[in-house]
């Protein structure tokens, strides 16, 4: 029913830049029922303050798949599931770019976990997944790097699931040409 997923990058916009890390979590609406995720290289230099944040090296990815190897295996986990990301609107879109140009067109429905978490908790100031995790005790031991933030979304969307957001989360969901270009 949903991929959740998240991508780190070597920068925006798509076009001049690369994805350094994806991890998608397949979540059947009750529980996890898979998970894919791996090191890219982007084939341009990982920024010093994209590496810093991250923790990903450009030695840690001279070894690791080209986009273009790893994009059947991630339209394999996307088709048919509603695309789930904290920020969609980067994440989509990015993800989208890379695919067309390894001559894949995926066009799933997409739910943002950020805008999701603005009407599921209302009383919070801020919604970024950090603020989201310290304050509803998601653990994410490995803050911006795919997997982690992939693993703490989907316990973010399972909190809401399993108290009855289910109607709120369906509202929520969209058509991706809603979402704006990262050329």
């Amino acid at each position: 029913m949903y991929a959740i997923v998240d991508i780190e990058t070597t920068g925006s916009p798509a076009k001049g830049n690369g994805i350094t890390d994806i991890a998608i979590v397949l979540h059947d609406g009750e529980q996890i029922e898979g998970k894919y995720e791996t090191l890219v290289n982007p084939n341009v230099p990982i920024p010093q303050f994209v590496a810093q944040l991250t923790g990903i090296t450009d030695k840690m990815v001279a070894a690791a798949p080209q986009f273009e190897q790893v994009a059947p295996h991630i339209v394999e986990h996307l088709e048919g599931r509603i695309f789930v990301a904290h920020n969609a609107g980067f994440d989509f879109p990015y993800l989208h770019y890379f695919l067309k140009r390894a001559g894949f067109e995926l066009n799933p429905k997409v739910l943002c976990t950020l805008n999701l978490s603005r009407l599921a908790f209302p009383n919070l100031a801020k919604h970024g997944l950090e603020t989201l995790c310290q304050e509803l005790n998601i653990s994410n031991p490995s803050r911006h790097r795919a997997a982690g933030d992939a693993l703490a979304t989907t316990h973010l969307l399972d909190m809401i699931l399993k108290n009855g957001g289910t109607r709120l989360i369906e509202s929520m969901v969209y058509s991706p040409e809603l979402l704006p270009s990262t050329r």
